[in-house]
């Protein structure tokens, strides 16, 4: 393949389920569940050799990013810039919580731009630093195959700056499925100003997998 053909690929995994009840969890450093790293296995074996591992540092990601770089031989890049958004007051706190939180919480998910957590990241600040990170990373790593172990928050950042969408918008948050150990695809050819491309989005880890297997 000469060097014009050649493609910067770059597949986004989410992590898989955590070891916990369900909850907001933004900076809370929760692990993965024996399941969730299982789904997280069955997504990747789909997957070609990557050229680059990249990582949010939190540990429902960084753990199993670290199994598949010694695996592969590769050196982890842990990307700080990808952790999930820190929801200040409101992390950690069960979706099945009953306190004066939440009122403020569904206004936060309707309109999520205008209603910062309590000692937490805006949103703004949020899509920033997301998009920053992903900005360098594909300068670094162009025409190569990069995996970037993230969060679902974060891989709607880099899709709402990919996509005619309002990041702003609460509906981007509450309509767009990204579920666990999900995989979204994004390729950019070689030639100058090329526009990158949304191969699929939020592709199941058990979409190609017979369940007998398991």
């Amino acid at each position: 393949m000469s060097e014009q053909d050649k493609v910067t690929q770059i597949d986004l995994l989410r992590h898989g389920n955590i070891d916990g009840p369900p909850a907001l969890y933004g900076r809370t450093d929760v692990c993965l569940s024996p399941e969730g790293l299982k789904q997280m296995h069955r997504q990747v074996r789909q997957l070609a050799y990557p050229d680059n591992i990249i990582s949010s540092p939190l540990r429902r990601c960084k753990e199993f990013a670290e199994e598949i770089a010694r695996d592969h031989q590769l050196k982890l890049n842990l990307e700080p810039d990808f952790r999930e958004c820190d929801f200040g007051a409101w992390d950690g706190i069960k979706f099945d919580d009953t306190s004066q939180q939440w009122p403020l919480m569904t206004s936060f998910w309707q309109d999520p731009s205008h209603n910062t957590p309590p000692d937490g990241e805006s949103l703004q600040v949020f899509h920033q630093r997301v998009v920053s990170a992903w900005t360098k990373l594909t300068q670094q790593f162009s025409q190569e195959y990069s995996l970037i172990v993230c969060h679902g928050g974060v891989i709607r950042q880099i899709l709402a700056h990919l996509l005619p969408v309002d990041w702003q918008d609460g509906s981007w948050y509450s309509q767009l499925n990204i579920g666990y150990a999900s995989l979204t695809r994004i390729t950019i050819p070689s030639f100058e100003d090329a526009e990158p491309s949304v191969n699929f989005i939020g592709l199941p880890a058990d979409v190609f997998t017979n369940k007998a297997d398991y």
